[in-house]
């Protein structure tokens, strides 16, 4: 296990004493985990890419690490370069937006002078619009998906639920028996950051939702699991699951329109067809639960598209082959 040298006084560590680095990421782990929510899958995702980061520092160092020589400007700029050689630009600027998130925390901590990571801009990202679906291809998913026995009444209740009320994959498998009201025709959603919001249920989810809890036998449930959705051994369906089961369903029934066909392809149509309808941004901003309006507003980029799309097809100015002259 490798740990840090002792630092010379001015450089940026302010201890002589610098603590190991697996201590360090490990208290950054469990500040994300205690101070800001963060999902297991947020915390596995922030280790891999700061391990990352320390193999390269490593490297070059020529494995005589220590935080004050390792991370500096000119480091990380070589970081970024050579990443970029590599990698998509967005995975170099999710890599160093956590770098800049660890070492705004080693300076709050004051194991650093100061957080040089800020005078560093994260690479420009090309905005990439969600792919969604038609509403006549959302409805022939749902209604390709028959309803004959316990599997199929659960895929078209997954289904009917994604598009209806646009909630994550992680939170449709994490719902509980007691978070749906049928008879209100609402649900209560646990989103990112234990946050929780109220989403209604559209009259055909809710049907959907009850076929498939009647169906259930009663001898597979686990005594104690409160879980919506069950596997076939009466555990937590999981997310994988979900995404494996719609992914076959959605091929079998759209052919190759479905072969992009994920839970959250459902969830930015659901968004983009509410928009199209007449929803407001911060209606579809709460139902969704962004915490930014800005992730919201990616919507109105995929419904003007479509308008551009229909306009050129169909104004008989774009169709003209000649153009008019006035007299």
């Amino acid at each position: 296990m490798t740990t840090f040298k002792n630092s010379p006084e001015g450089d940026l560590l302010k201890s002589a004493n610098e603590p190991a680095l697996p201590d360090l990421l490990a208290g950054f782990l469990e500040y994300l985990s205690a101070e800001r929510s963060a999902s297991p899958h947020t915390l596995s995702s922030y280790e891999l890419d700061l391990r990352h980061w320390f193999q390269f520092l490593f490297e070059h160092q020529k494995g005589k690490f220590t935080l004050d020589t390792a991370v500096t400007l000119k480091s990380l700029r070589e970081f970024l370069a050579s990443e970029l050689a590599q990698f998509e630009r967005t995975t170099v600027a999710r890599r160093l937006s956590v770098i800049k998130s660890f070492l705004k925390f080693l300076n709050r901590e004051e194991i650093l002078d100061r957080n040089i990571a800020k005078l560093m801009s994260l690479p420009k990202v090309d905005q990439k619009l969600p792919y969604v679906l038609k509403v006549d291809q959302v409805t022939r998913l749902i209604e390709g998906v028959p309803t004959d026995n316990l599997r199929h009444k659960r895929m078209r209740a997954i289904v009917e639920l994604l598009y209806s009320t646009g909630v994550r994959v992680s939170e449709l498998v994490g719902l509980d028996r007691d978070d749906i009201d049928l008879v209100k025709g609402v649900m209560l959603v646990k989103g990112k950051g234990s946050k929780e919001r109220l989403v209604p249920l559209g009259r055909h989810s809710q049907t959907a939702v009850r076929y498939y809890m009647e169906a259930i036998p009663s001898g597979q449930r686990h005594e104690g699991d409160n879980a919506v959705f069950l596997n076939r051994e009466g555990e937590r369906l999981s997310v994988r699951t979900v995404q494996r089961d719609l992914k076959n369903f959605a091929l079998e029934i759209l052919g190759e329109d479905g072969l992009k066909v994920t839970p959250h392809t459902l969830r930015h149509s659901c968004a983009t067809h509410l928009l199209s309808s007449g929803a407001g941004l911060r209606e579809i901003q709460e139902m969704l639960g962004h915490q930014s309006l800005i992730t919201t507003q990616k919507y109105t980029q995929v419904d003007s598209t479509r308008l551009k799309r229909s306009y050129n097809k169909a104004h008989p100015r774009i169709l003209s082959d000649e153009p008019e002259i006035e007299s």
